[in-house]
């Protein structure tokens, strides 16, 4: 799995992991988060490694499904670049700070 498939599978890992079985849960971290490979997964789980590839795509395809429903890491990644929009045109010194705060706090 390339860089910026794994930062995409991480962060939908972390919205909707509790949404998977427990198994999935750990295969997927040993996939993303510990970087194991299908082989090292299949001996810590003790099954074969087309199984540990059929859990792994079957999560990431569950994980997919729930963002196209859902939308959230899609809205997250929006108000993220809307909230540095606003961070830097924020023009009046008086609010600025203020402004500031708040969107630092969101």
């Amino acid at each position: 799995m390339d860089l910026e498939k794994t930062i995409y599978y991480s962060s939908l890992f972390n919205i909707y992991g509790e949404l998977l079985t427990q198994k999935q849960q750990k295969i997927i971290e040993s996939y993303v988060f510990n970087n194991l490979s299908l082989g090292e997964i299949a001996e810590n789980f003790n099954i074969s490694r087309q199984a540990v590839l059929d859990s792994v795509n079957k999560a990431c395809m569950q994980l997919n499904n729930y963002e196209e429903k859902l939308h959230i890491l899609k809205n997250n990644i929006n108000i993220k670049k809307l909230l540095e929009n606003v961070k830097n045109n924020v023009t009046n010194n008086k609010l600025k700070k203020e402004i500031l705060e708040l969107i630092n706090n969101l």
